[in-house]
């Protein structure tokens, strides 16, 4: 289990860094979002969180600073143009550190929800990586 959710984070890094290589518009924006300053991923990140999760203000204030001390920790792998490959195993490793102490945060309704939204995001990226196999891309 835990070797498929590494092979599927590695695969989403993949996928998101192709997709910010080569599309243009909105994924200009995302890719832009990842060189901005760790404050501004931080603030982007827990904006959307509070938002999806229900968070209340306390919440959201303890996921900001979360999310800021992690992004600042991830800051030296998103320099320049994407992701190297020898850096994503410590990516998804400050990811996974990231996730458990957020779990301390919120409530066990929104630890599901965030979980149900994960899933929905690995079966996009999933199926993104199976049409970009097919197509021999």
């Amino acid at each position: 289990m835990k070797t498929k959710n590494i092979f599927i984070g590695t695969a989403a890094l993949l996928v998101i860094i192709t997709f910010s290589s080569f599309a243009q518009g909105r994924q200009d924006g995302f890719r832009e979002l990842f060189r901005k300053s760790p404050e501004t991923r931080a603030q982007v990140l827990t904006m959307a969180m509070k938002n999806k999760l229900a968070m209340d203000e306390a919440q959201a204030e303890k996921a900001l600073q979360l999310n800021l001390k992690y992004a600042k920790l991830s800051q030296p792998y998103l320099k320049g143009e994407g992701v190297a490959m020898e850096n994503t195993a410590e990516l998804l490793a400050l990811n996974q550190k990231r996730s458990a102490e957020l779990k301390a945060i919120l409530s066990p309704e929104q630890i599901k929800k965030a979980e149900d939204i994960r899933g929905k995001w690995i079966n996009r990226l999933e199926t993104i990586l199976a049409h970009l196999k097919e197509n021999n891309f």
